[in-house]
């Protein structure tokens, strides 16, 4: 859960009508146009030695005589370099064991704009994985995408007994499936929150924070404590980066995933409420006061981290892995005889006038897709390696990375057993745990294609994020569940699809576009007076462009979905 990009935290919406019947009863080739380097894995087409003869290893996948190869790219935005060092030795370990040659390309761009060039130029892999519903319907429309269902049929067991009543949520009205999900499951942990310094909070004293002016007089001061970074550069109280998401924040004002919802369950979109001109105005505050990373909505997130990690920044509203990522999580391995509260605290904040804080949005479906394109050479094949990783053992493997060496993170047996390594759950436990070391050596969830992030139907309670397994005897992770418990909630009903031929789509996209440099523009006004300016200025466009046309739309699918939910 720590590595959730922002594809997790932007989930896909359902198919059909009947996915929200599923979710009442479900618990529990190349591109070489990018400028940047894509990530390439072996390229090797032969048979491995020891799986020549096909047999069936003690996963219970039967190796064939012939090397499967599965060439894919993950619209999941990530640096290439690093995802090539942490794919390596679960490639090595499936090409060995398995005979099967899994190909990742990666690139360091937003994956959706990527996938538009790529159906532009028509020049595709395969099989694409993190594709969300509104490109899956764009790709469908023009034939680039084959019918999964009679593959499922003939080869798919595991998905079908896995998906469960779920399964005919994502057929067509014809019957058709044209992708299988990713990280489709609930599992009711909190996702995103506000993040306190820890040892330097509780030297001030442990003052209240519940209320978002409340966490912004805790931080100023803060900063007034600790003005400079480690390094002697000027630290800021807050700054932003290119995985955050602005519906996320507004959850904070009582929004649900950007949409202001009233007694009758109709939606307003933010732009349209008080409460989001609030929240912008809250984030400009910080910069009017020299207390904002001026180089905020210019991040990515490795900048963002190395500022981070070098103390530059003192609080944070986004995802609870990033401050751990970027923060004790480096200190530990760079300060010696590190205090074990010199880290970031998971905190909820809720504006006066919000009923709930609903930072946490969560969505039984999935948060996305891979599909199989119609330049798939080897559907079958392909299919019965996503019916293997559907399957608890194959989301283990997958989610776990390879077991039982000494650096693993679990251990399987021949008979079919399997169990933690308590070395490294203690380890992990202590806080010690070197995650990004972990991923290279075993190769844990380098592979996402259809296993789900839910808990897995063999035992009911555990998940493919390892580090999620164990959330009860981390201190820190049960003080962070604790503190978050009432902030999530299901957000399946208000997922919307936004069909290639529906006019409103454009609309969609004009509005998101519209808001990626708008927001930046109200957050960074000089006064408070240009930022009110700056967001009705963005507001009135985003109607001129059909936002009312969008809630409109939003209102007819949600409520229909409503209906279905009684």
């Amino acid at each position: 859960m720590r590595r959730l990009k922002s594809t997790a935290i932007l989930m896909s919406s359902v198919l059909l009508t009947g996915s929200m019947l599923a979710a009442c009863s479900f618990k529990g080739g190349s591109d070489a146009s990018s400028a940047s380097p894509a990530v390439s894995t072996s390229t090797s087409q032969q048979a491995s030695p020891s799986a020549t003869a096909a047999k069936v290893n003690e996963f219970g996948w039967t190796a064939p005589d012939k090397t499967i190869t599965i060439d894919y790219y993950s619209a999941d935005k990530d640096n290439p370099d690093k995802v090539a060092k942490k794919f390596k030795a679960i490639h090595d370990y499936l090409l060995k064991n398995f005979n099967v040659d899994v190909q990742k390309t990666q690139y360091d761009v937003d994956g959706k704009e990527k996938m538009n060039l790529m159906l532009a130029s028509n020049d595709y892999k395969g099989v694409i994985s993190a594709m969300d519903l509104d490109t899956m319907d764009k790709w469908k429309a023009q034939g680039k995408l084959i019918d999964l269902a009679p593959l499922v049929d003939k080869y798919g067991p595991n998905i079908k007994k896995e998906l469960g009543v779920t399964y005919k949520s994502y057929l067509d009205k014809d019957g058709k499936l044209w992708g299988l999900p990713r990280g489709w499951g609930y599992l009711p942990i909190p996702d995103f929150s506000a993040h306190i310094r820890w040892d330097w909070y509780t030297a001030m004293g442990s003052p209240k924070i519940e209320t978002p002016d409340d966490y912004y007089n805790v931080l100023k001061q803060m900063v007034k404590d600790h003005p400079t970074s480690t390094s002697g550069k000027k630290a800021y109280a807050i700054s932003w980066n290119d995985q955050l998401k602005i519906n996320n924040v507004l959850g904070i004002w009582g929004l649900k995933d950007g949409y202001k919802e009233d007694a009758n369950h109709n939606l307003t979109h933010w732009l349209n409420t008080s409460e989001g001109l609030e929240a912008a105005k809250y984030f400009n505050r910080f910069y009017r006061e020299g207390l904002m990373d001026p180089d905020s909505f210019l991040n990515k997130f490795d900048d963002w981290k190395q500022k981070f990690s070098d103390q530059q920044i003192l609080g944070h509203i986004g995802p609870w892995w990033q401050s751990w990522n970027a923060g004790h999580e480096v200190w530990k391995t760079t300060i010696p005889n590190l205090n074990e509260n010199q880290r970031y605290v998971q905190i909820g904040l809720k504006a006066p006038g919000a009923d709930k804080a609903y930072l946490s949005a969560k969505d039984t479906t999935g948060w996305n897709f891979t599909v199989l394109t119609d330049k798939v050479k080897n559907p079958e094949d392909i299919i019965k390696f996503l019916d293997f990783e559907i399957s608890p053992m194959g989301t283990r493997l997958l989610g776990w990375g390879i077991p039982n060496m000494p650096n693993s993170l679990w251990n399987h047996n021949a008979d079919g057993t399997w169990s933690f390594n308590d070395s490294q759950k203690q380890l992990m436990l202590s806080g010690k745990f070197e995650y990004d070391k972990e991923d290279e050596i075993t190769g844990d969830n380098q592979i996402w294609l259809d296993h789900p992030q839910g808990l897995m139907r063999d035992d009911n309670k555990s998940t493919a994020w390892y580090d999620q397994n164990f959330n009860q005897e981390d201190k820190w992770k049960a003080l962070m569940n604790k503190n978050l418990k009432d902030t999530v909630y299901d957000n399946t009903a208000r997922k919307i699809v936004f069909a290639a031929d529906n006019p409103v789509t454009i609309k969609n996209q004009q509005v998101e576009d519209l808001i990626k440099t708008g927001f930046a523009k109200v957050v960074m006004s000089k006064m408070e007076q240009d930022a009110v300016n700056a967001f009705n200025d963005m507001r009135d466009k985003a109607n001129k462009l059909g936002l009312k046309d969008i809630e409109a739309f939003r209102n007819q699918e949600y409520q229909k979905n409503l209906a279905l939910l009684k």
